[in-house]
């Protein structure tokens, strides 16, 4: 956004404010087409286009015809062209040099259009932008540029402080967004309260640093030196911050610096010293510090010369650039050939950096030092291995795979680069990993798109630190320490989002130029919840993987991906997705006897489209289209893919990341819900209790505080063999109004059953055996209701229990099962194919009870699943699957929902007996006993109530961290 005295003023300070390398509107055409047919175009080029046809004589009417564009602006922009045609000719007088500031040109242009050096100069005066609509006298200390005498700027009151100038961060773009917006307001409150006046300057009216309350005086001009300069001389600042404002601040530090503008923070020459290839190396070499090997090339030749040294592949990038802004990785002569063309046709000024490309794994460093401590608030490692932007890959902070050695290296390694660079504020360090050897990539001696992210995880003010340490405070004095920070109880991973399925024909495969346009937050207690939250919130929904037909993924890779391939087949053959595969990925994964559907390319056949409107894929997995001849495959397939909403994923790595919280088992119901404004400074240490009884084992927890907000997340981490404490699920026991305790029991998968009659006697005993309630009757309330139970003793502890289960519930609208009739029992229903007797009860929880003649060779892990998600289960099912021994005595094999085969289950044994009896094959009122792979248990079913007795084992107490 642009304001000015009339309307060209306002487009020439625009064009150049929107930093496409424009001071004019003279714009080089993209194409050789004829200026006339670029007209019709409707596209981002088509005000230079209109001012390049009226250049070349083409009449407003004619415009007017193709465009529609009013023949006001036309004849504004007219006005533009007669200008410069004028100055052209006859050369720059005193009085055009005045005209042409009025008309909005900086001092450059005019020279390059006039060809006249000795510019007289002009003083800008500011006037105050009039927000009241001149219902009264505005007081907001907004300003713009303008050649009237009378400036408002320099009449307007001041405090009598210090002033201090903040650069902000100028246009949003890829490559550059909000976290410089961030970083600049909360400098300026920073300062503020440190007792200065803070003037901002930025030009984008989406931004908070452009509300005109944010600063004591807002300049809303481009960040364009001229126009920066300007500002300076009215407002005589002590210095200038130019270190959040991303590239747009930082690539005016050279020029400020000539001009003898103090900078604040980091110098001008320790910022040329971080981007300048001979002087980096240099400093490196002076400590031992290993870099991908590379040069600084300044023609087509010598980067061709500079590439075959290094050996294919290299990473090609111009210095003093953000967001990998035409970044590319080059693996042949001619790819190196093409992007020094494309680069040399703009002009550079500075060399063009060509790397050795190093597929490792990344690490992003966030640093704030003084010039004589370091702090280091966190080391985030990417997911995608190097060659992916950093902004486009998922960053995890704490780091999951940096050992120890690698931590103190690169803590080293950071203390040392920021002291060496004379770094007064943030610096933004990028490493990469690669043959058990550590490698610096860059340093950015600014702030970095992850200062938000680690602010608000690690509870570090990074940019209020910096701000203090810029202006002479010193790190040991704030409060923070120095060092690394110490690690909060959670993970929180940052994931890119992408507007692909809005710019259909950009190139969605990622590599080193970014595309994301912008990311979201997870945070959870393991790195899969962490994981999950932030993938879904970036809009990878999870299939449900048990319905009607499988969902499925497609898998296409280019050749030196195939080995690296079979591993993520393999997961998600395990999952259970279908897969599909292009003839060559096909064939390798077919060879290590995985199921796998071939499937020709999507310029050979409409199979593919026909896969995705049919809903049979979920997602895509793509990485040839860095082949040439495979663009075309992917650039159809990933148009309509985004169209429907199937995710394109272009790295294995992101794959592999997906597939990890699809086993997690982690959902939207059993992740913890984290206040990020009241997150736990340090991990709790709970004591549990590890209870069984037949097997069926849980970890017990005592909540009467309520410290356990999500046990669902909590579940899932817990109950994980070997990386946790194993166990089929958690229970907490509870304070009650209703009875002597409550309790909530867990599954695995987090989530929450109504009733379980195992964990019923267990927290019996736990309460009995700890003092809590010394009777042998008790009452425990649960989700489904209060019950009643009788304890049995050995030696002063509780041995056994019988608890009173309530009535079985028969009625299929309250089980729930979606079948008719007033009862389910011994009813034909086909299961994959398969014909079972089934007979469905609740006991609290939903059952399906199968008789079967022999139930010790059922596949339960591929039978299981089936039941438990069939359709007609709404809230899913437990089944058990029966052997009637005599009818006071039955075998069973159960499947719990969420936990899968266990040992015993409680409501399992009840819901067989009540099956049995109904079914004529035991009696009512008898104890029968129900024999499982863990145990016995005794059932008595009548039409009034059920009983369950059994043992309960405490089997030991320890304490886990939270």
């Amino acid at each position: 956004m642009a304001i000015g005295q009339s309307f060209e003023e306002a487009l020439m300070k625009a064009v150049r404010g929107c930093e496409i390398g424009l001071n004019t509107l003279n714009a080089k055409p993209l194409t050789d087409e004829d200026v006339l047919t670029r007209l019709a175009k409707q596209d981002d080029r088509r005000i230079f286009t209109v001012f390049e046809a009226l250049k070349k004589g083409v009449s407003i009417d004619t415009v007017f015809e193709i465009t529609k564009i009013d023949r006001w602006f036309l004849g504004k922009i007219q006005h533009l062209v007669d200008f410069e045609e004028s100055i052209r000719r006859h050369g720059l007088s005193d009085e055009d040099y005045e005209k042409g500031k009025r008309l909005g040109y900086p001092d450059d242009a005019l020279s390059v259009l006039s060809g006249r050096t000795d510019l007289p100069g002009h003083p800008m005066s500011y006037k105050m932008v009039d927000t009241c609509g001149a219902e009264f006298s505005a007081v907001t200390p907004y300003f713009y540029s303008c050649m009237d005498k009378a400036c408002e700027a320099r009449t307007h009151p001041r405090s009598g402080k210090p002033v201090v100038m903040v650069l902000g961060s100028g246009p949003i773009r890829i490559g550059q967004g909000i976290e410089f917006d961030y970083s600049s307001v909360h400098s300026v409150w920073t300062l503020r309260e440190m007792g200065y006046d803070v003037v901002i300057v930025n030009n984008n009216p989406e931004t908070v640093s452009t509300d005109y309350d944010t600063a004591d005086r807002l300049y809303f001009e481009p960040l364009y030196p001229e126009d920066v300069m300007n500002i300076i001389r009215v407002e005589q600042p002590i210095g200038v911050v130019v270190a959040f404002g991303g590239q747009t601040a930082i690539k005016l530090t050279q020029f400020l610096d000539r001009q003898g503008i103090r900078i604040l923070g980091t110098s001008a020459e320790s910022i040329d010293v971080a981007e300048d290839r001979a002087r980096f190396d240099a400093l490196l070499e002076q400590f031992s510090i290993r870099r991908p090997r590379g040069m600084g090339v300044r023609t087509l030749e010598e980067a061709v010369d500079a590439a075959e040294q290094l050996g294919y592949p290299v990473l090609l990038r111009p210095s003093y650039v953000i967001g990998g802004q035409n970044m590319t990785i080059s693996r042949n002569r001619e790819q190196t050939v093409a992007y020094m063309e494309k680069i040399l046709s703009g002009g550079i000024e500075n060399p063009v950096l060509v790397d050795q490309y190093l597929p490792g794994i990344e690490l992003e460093v966030d640093v704030i030092s003084d010039g004589q401590d370091v702090l280091i608030p966190g080391i985030m490692e990417h997911i995608e291995r190097a060659g992916v932007h950093s902004g486009d890959s998922i960053a995890v902070y704490p780091p999951f795979n940096l050992n120890d050695i690698f931590l103190k290296k690169i803590c080293d390694c950071s203390e040392k680069l920021a002291l060496a660079l004379g770094t007064r504020g943030l610096v933004n360090i990028q490493y990469l990993i690669y043959g058990s050897e550590l490698y610096v990539i860059e340093v950015n001696p600014r702030a970095s798109r992850t200062v938000p992210y680690i602010s608000k995880v690690t509870k570090v003010p990074m940019v209020d630190l910096a701000s203090r340490v810029m202006l002479g405070e010193k790190l040991a004095d704030l409060g923070y320490g120095t060092g690394l920070y110490r690690t909060p109880p959670y993970i929180a991973v940052k994931v890119p989002v992408f507007s692909f399925e809005k710019l259909n024909d950009a190139n969605s495969i990622l590599g080193p130029e970014m595309k994301s346009t912008g990311e979201v937050l997870g945070i959870g207690k393991t790195m899969s919840e962490a994981l999950f939250k932030g993938l879904t919130a970036a809009g990878f929904h999870l299939p449900r993987l048990y319905g009607k037909e499988k969902p499925g993924v497609l898998l296409s890779v280019a050749e030196n991906d195939y080995e690296e391939i079979l591993t993520l087949a393999k997961r998600f053959d395990d999952i259970g997705l279908t897969l599909y595969a292009t003839s060559g990925t096909a064939q390798t994964i077919a060879r290590m006897g995985i199921d796998v559907i071939s499937v020709p390319n999507a310029t050979e056949s409409p199979k593919l489209n026909e896969l995705m409107e049919t809903g049979k894929l979920s997602y895509i997995v793509y990485t040839g289209a860095i082949k040439d001849t495979t663009v075309g495959d992917y650039t159809l397939l990933h148009r309509r893919a985004m169209q429907l909403g199937i995710p394109c994923l272009t790295s294995l790595d992101t794959a592999g990341a997906l597939a990890g919280i699809m086993e997690s088992r982690f959902n939207g119901e059993n992740t913890e819900l984290v206040d990020i404004n009241d997150m736990r400074p340090w991990r709790q240490r709970i004591p549990f209790a590890k209870m069984h009884s037949c097997g069926n084992d849980y970890i017990f927890v005592e909540n009467f505080d309520q410290k356990i907000t999500c046990p669902e997340s909590l579940c899932v981490s817990l109950c994980a063999p070997h990386f946790g404490i194993g166990g089929d699920g958690i229970v907490l026991i509870e304070k009650s109004l209703k009875a002597d305790a409550k309790m909530r029991s867990f599954n695995r998968d987090g989530s929450e059953g109504r009733v379980a009659g195992n964990n019923l006697r267990c927290v019996a005993k736990y309460l009995y055996d700890k003092g809590y309630v010394r009777s042998e009757f008790m009452t425990i309330e649960t989700a489904g209701g209060i019950h009643r139970l009788r304890l049995y003793l050995r030696d002063g502890k509780v041995s056994s229990v019988t608890v009173d289960m309530g009535r079985a519930i028969l009625s299929p609208a309250q089980i729930p099962v979606t079948l008719e009739g007033d009862r389910v029992l011994n009813r034909p229903y086909m299961v994959d194919g398969t014909e079972y007797r089934i007979s469905c009860v609740s006991v609290g929880n939903p059952h399906c009870a199968v008789f079967l003649d022999g139930i010790d060779g059922l596949d339960l892990p591929a039978i299981g699943p089936k039941f438990e998600h069939a359709d007609i289960f709404p809230e899913r099912v437990n089944t058990e699957f029966i052997r009637v021994v005599s009818p006071t005595c039955v075998r069973l094999r159960v499947w719990e929902r969420g936990n899968g085969e266990t040992l015993a289950c409680g409501t399992g044994a009840c819901a067989a007996v009540i099956a049995a009896a109904e079914n004529g094959l035991a009696e009512k009122g008898t104890d029968v006993t129900v024999k499982l792979l863990g145990g016995d248990l005794i059932v008595n079913y009548t039409d009034e109530r059920i009983t369950l007795t059994g043992s309960a084992v405490m089997v030991y107490e320890g304490m886990f961290e939270y």
